[in-house]
């Protein structure tokens, strides 16, 4: 179609063939279609028109109208909607080429540093093993000078956003998710991966009722390996102030100190929060916040609920301790603690079915805590698998895994694996077009300089503190 028969509609035009949204002969066919009915209409007109037709979403419409078709599409991903923000950049549904299904891909600011060899280790490591309760990181890239991360879209309700909305969880469902994430951690961890941010901002309770862990996979991205990082230090001080109600004390003195030790901390402040309606330590400064984490005990769990077993309050002190070794040795032994209090859960529940919509994981309408007793009962067929005992941990387990240590020697052994995935592997896979890539390192001392900048205020604290005491 001449330029000249667009009209008023021709620099949106120009957009949407920038944007890689539509094909060629589509859009002159759609565009054509609309102009011969309403022939002085103008890009806003159009634009309503292609979003009734559903060839463009509302999100895509406004963005070409704001002049900002980069970007829209990002390798085989076509972003539909926006749907969340954090501490690395922006979170949104889109649908892939490769294979029609929904994903979340999280696009991280231009500033941030690259590092495509460090990422795809990681998805290589999560297609060797496949849990409900943990949302894998299957594909990194970069498209028109943006960097991307992706997992398959999960739906549902924050466990933050339940917490806030409906008060205190009773402690048997408490306990049942935190039981599941427990299971998924276990899985994770044997497998040489850690979260190194977990917290109830980044689990979704799904309408089965099944807590789902988002954003695996950023955390073992932060921290410094073989003097490579995967993004700027601006970013990773970002992240660490957002996670500061459930960062564990040794990740706060030294960032990159992420472990599966600082898991179990941080499922700890999860369930402490799901128990209490409050963090451990919710109010004051960043240094307060990081200084308490260090050196002080949190208000007693019997203060908020009373009806809180023991036994469920003994397991979360356990796992708040603030030396690591302190701690549980291994996930599955505290999958084995939480059992007792979760069962009960499951024993209480009624044949209702859950009916809620599912939602996207930045809605904000309530679902009270019956509904979330429903949404168990619904799959309890699925939680009995929980009720297994503990899986038995191989004697050759990594003693880095097994202490809490970095899992080095694992990420060692993903970066030697073939492409090829295991018989029985979910089949999420790393688009071709990314094989090629340039790859990118940072130097550590970016990191070092970064970090030394963040915690520099509170290590001079707990220097005076100390010196104080």
């Amino acid at each position: 179609m001449a330029v000249a028969d667009l009209g008023a509609c021709e620099w949106f035009v120009m957009e949407l063939r920038r944007s890689g949204l539509i094909e060629r002969g589509q859009l002159e066919q759609v565009v054509g279609d609309f102009l011969k009915k309403n022939p002085r209409s103008d890009a806003k007109a159009l634009s309503e028109y292609l979003v009734v037709q559903k060839i463009l979403t509302a999100f895509q419409a406004e963005r070409l109208l704001g002049g900002k078709a980069q970007g829209l599409v990002l390798g085989p991903y076509t972003l539909l909607d926006s749907i969340g923000s954090g501490s690395m950049g922006t979170v949104y549904k889109a649908t892939s080429k490769n294979d029609g299904q929904s994903y979340a891909v999280k696009v991280l600011p231009r500033r941030s540093m690259w590092n495509v060899r460090l990422a795809r280790r990681q998805v290589r490591a999560f297609s060797g093993f496949n849990h409900p309760s943990v949302v894998p990181f299957v594909d990194v890239g970069t498209a028109g000078g943006l960097h991307y991360l992706a997992w398959p879209l999960a739906e549902g309700k924050t466990l933050e956003a339940v917490v806030q909305q409906s008060g205190h969880l009773s402690a048997d469902v408490a306990a049942l998710h935190a039981l599941q994430l427990a299971q998924g951690l276990a899985v994770a961890h044997t497998n040489g991966l850690f979260h190194g941010l977990l917290k109830p901002s980044n689990v979704l309770v799904g309408s089965d009722g099944v807590a789902r862990i988002l954003d695996f996979g950023i955390g073992s991205l932060l921290v410094e390996n073989e003097g490579e990082s995967l993004v700027d230090t601006m970013s990773t001080a970002n992240t660490l102030t957002s996670g500061l109600d459930c960062a564990s004390p040794e990740s706060i003195m030294e960032p990159t100190n992420r472990t599966p030790a600082g898991d179990q901390y941080s499922l700890g402040c999860s369930l402490y929060y799901c128990l209490t309606g409050q963090y451990p330590f919710p109010e004051g400064s960043a240094v307060e916040k990081m200084m308490a984490h260090q050196t002080k005990s949190p208000p007693p769990i019997k203060q908020f609920n009373k009806d809180a077993p023991d036994g469920l309050v003994q397991v979360v002190e356990r796992l708040m301790e603030k030396e690591p070794t302190a701690r549980y040795t291994l996930m599955e032994e505290v999958v084995e603690a939480l059992q007792p209090f979760a069962a009960e859960a499951r024993a209480a529940v009624t044949a209702n079915s859950y009916t809620e919509t599912p939602r996207p994981i930045t809605s904000t309408r309530p679902m009270g805590q019956s509904a979330l007793q429903k949404a168990i009962s619904r799959n309890n067929a699925a939680h009995a698998a929980a009720q297994a005992p503990a899986k038995v941990v191989p004697a050759n387990l990594p003693a880095n895994v097994r202490m809490g240590a970095k899992p080095a020697a694992a990420e060692a052994r993903a970066a030697a694996a073939p492409e090829a995935k295991p018989a029985g592997a979910p089949n999420y896979a790393v688009p071709s077009q990314f094989a090629d890539q340039q790859e990118s390192t940072v130097s550590p001392i970016t990191l070092l300089l970064g970090g030394m900048a963040i915690m520099g205020v509170s290590y001079m604290a707990l220097q005076y503190f100390q010196l104080v005491k």
